[in-house]
């Protein structure tokens, strides 16, 4: 300010030195004005500047306040979602771990430490994949045998970088289903699943796929395939023999004494089959009580001696709810490659030499022999002709007398089926009666016998009896009892002129429902006659089930009075409880004039048999009556054609 001044009083001072005070007031002044104009400039920029400072501090400050908001929200929401992510993870079905690419932990959960008995402590961050593994060894949760194999093979799936999949078995026993994922820093995520149960439950579905259910053993498909394995490897080595079983006797225990006893009993069977092999073939269940051994390398020689063995072994008592059961067992045996190049050919092999056991006896074994293929081809043609055989008008009713042992005077027939076969010749029913039975046609069948005989005894004389043989299949398919009223009604006979013969074998199935059908039976006022007495199981039992009107003894105790004295006890037995009881009792099969003394002085009340009369047609019937309305004995009446085969009388 000094200088300012001193330059404009140098400027108001002329040459002279004197001072122009006019022109020294002007330039101060102008100095002053030029200083309050800055001034005021300077005030102005400084307005602006405070003005654009507040501006922009207002501005800060919302924007703070905005970034503020911002961050606390994006916190916030990474909180839940951080929450949402720990919620998650605890509560996973599954376990989970993430590992870095230094293979030391990034997170895990609870489920990952609790399924492989790992400590808490070991869930921390930081922790090393190996000091986990060697935990679980520790706690018996790792894989494999080899502790040592399963860290290197984790290791080495981890240091890969593949993703991956895989079934681990715990050494405790657990299953657990594992997924390793790769990820491109170099760690992993591994997802594990403990899926105990379901492998436990697929074992199990497997296993019920392949075994049967009540023995355990393999079951028909099982063997099948272990069949066909063994057809593949014939070629590398010896032959093989397959051994097919059908049991002896089981529907009669098993209807007898209920099938939960039977099924105990095919359990127990299933026990001694698998004892025989002792490990060296496959027993399977084929079904019902079907068996198969697959004997690997089998020979002749040795498959007769598990044969043998077999039987032996099945012929000891079983015991089942405290009851000493027994059974038999019958066995077909073929031998791989020559009785057959397939499963299914060799099986069919077997099962004809199986067949040609049970056809002829029961309980033993037969070997496949070539001949038994022309026997199920002779089987297949007779089911053929047996379905046409009603329809083309084949089948015959043939008439037994029977002889009433007091007035000596024939009282009845009993009706006899037969089929007249066109090449063949006449066949006798144990020939094709139980291959109807199986082909379902014994129904219609059964239903032609009863009309046939019903309106043909019609045309005898008012005392003379009809006996009509009722298989059990009839019992339990057929509407036996509007049969018999159909045929009653159509052919006007008296309803007490029908005997209606049944076999013991009718007790052992639905015995309930049967014992109500025979009932019926008497209640439209029919003979009911049990045939066959003896031959079956606990035949005194069925006399107290039911009021029998008369029992046929049958004919091999007849036989036996030739030469077994206890024959004569059991006859007279019979005849003794008949007598006591007031039922009528038959001896059947009587072919010698001794046989008939015997049975006469055993006070039977009828016989019957070829020394009597053989069975007759209906044209003999008619001439036999014709000739006497009181018809008797005069001797052996032997008017049946010869038949092709010789298995006996049986009716159908």
């Amino acid at each position: 300010m000094r200088k300012l001044f001193d330059r404009q009083l140098e400027k108001a001072t002329d040459a002279a030195g004197q001072l122009d005070l006019v022109a020294l007031e002007r330039l101060v002044t102008a100095a002053y004005e030029e200083a309050e104009l800055d001034r005021s400039r300077t005030d102005r920029s400084m307005e602006l500047m405070i003005g654009e400072l507040t501006a922009f501090q207002v501005g800060l400050e919302a924007e703070i306040e905005t970034r503020t908001a911002q961050l606390t929200r994006s916190r916030q929401k990474l909180r839940t979602q951080n929450l949402r992510f720990l919620t998650a993870l605890e509560n996973m079905s599954q376990g989970l771990a993430m590992f870095d690419a230094r293979q030391r932990l990034v997170v895990c959960n609870h489920q990952y430490l609790e399924m492989y008995n790992l400590p808490r402590h070991l869930g921390r961050v930081g922790t090393h994949l190996v000091t986990i593994l060697k935990a679980r060894i520790a706690a018996g949760t790792s894989g494999g045998d080899d502790p040592v194999a399963y860290v290197r093979e984790r290791l080495l799936v981890a240091t890969e970088g593949v993703s991956s999949s895989a079934v681990h078995q715990l050494a405790n026993g657990r299953v657990m289903s594992v997924a390793h994922k790769a990820m491109a820093d170099g760690g992993w995520v591994t997802m594990h699943k403990d899926i105990t149960e379901l492998h436990s439950m697929q074992a199990e579905l497997a296993h019920q796929a392949y075994h049967d259910a009540l023995t355990g053993l393999p079951n028909r498909n099982f063997f099948y395939q272990r069949l066909g394995q063994a057809f593949e490897t014939l070629g590398s080595g010896a032959g093989f023999a397959v051994l097919c079983l059908d049991l002896d006797g089981f529907k009669a225990i098993n209807d007898s004494m209920g099938h939960a006893s039977g099924d105990k009993l095919l359990r127990q069977v299933a026990a001694r089959l698998s004892d025989c092999t002792a490990g060296a073939g496959v027993v399977g269940r084929m079904g019902g009580d079907e068996f198969a051994v697959l004997l690997p390398g089998g020979t002749r020689d040795s498959a007769l001696v598990l044969a043998r063995t077999i039987l032996d072994a099945i012929r000891r008592p079983f015991d089942i709810d405290d009851h000493a059961v027994l059974v038999g067992v019958s066995i077909g045996i073929a031998l791989a490659p020559e009785d057959g190049a397939g499963a299914d050919a060799l099986l069919k092999s077997g099962d004809l030499a199986l067949y040609s056991i049970k056809r002829g006896r029961r309980g033993g074994y037969s070997f496949f022999e070539p001949g038994l293929a022309q026997t199920l081809s002779a089987r297949s043609s007779m089911e053929h002709d047996l379905r046409r055989a009603l329809a083309n008008g084949e089948l015959e009713l043939f008439y037994q007398p029977v002889l009433n042992l007091a007035a000596q005077k024939i009282v009845g027939f009993e009706a006899l089926l037969r089929w007249r076969h066109p090449t063949e010749g006449l066949i006798l029913p144990g020939d094709f009666v139980p291959l109807a039975e199986e082909l379902g046609l014994i129904m219609p069948i059964g239903e032609w016998v009863i009309r046939e005989a019903f309106t043909e005894a019609a045309r005898w004389p008012a005392s003379m009896r009809i006996a009509v043989n009722v298989s059990t299949v009839q019992f339990e398919r057929g509407s036996l009892i509007d049969v018999l009223s159909n045929a009653l009604a159509a052919s006007g006979l008296a309803a007490n002129r029908v005997e209606v013969e049944i076999t013991e074998t009718l007790f052992l199935e639905q015995s309930e429902t049967n014992l109500d059908i025979l009932h019926q039976l008497h209640a439209l006022g029919l003979k009911v006659a049990l045939d066959d007495f003896g031959t079956g199981f606990s035949a005194l039992n069925y006399l107290l089930a039911f009021p029998f009107d008369k029992i046929k003894i049958d004919g091999s105790f007849v036989r036996a009075l030739d030469n077994t004295a206890g024959a004569h006890i059991i006859l007279g037995a019979v005849a003794s409880i008949g007598r006591r009881m007031g039922i009528v009792t038959t001896a059947e099969g009587i072919e010698t004039a001794e046989q008939l003394r015997n049975v006469r002085a055993l006070d039977y009340t009828e016989a019957q048999g070829f020394l009597i009369a053989r069975p007759m047609s209906r044209d003999a019937v008619r001439q036999l009556l014709d000739l006497a309305s009181d018809p008797r004995l005069v001797g052996p009446m032997a008017v049946e054609p010869k038949t092709v085969t010789a298995t006996g009388t049986g009716g159908a």
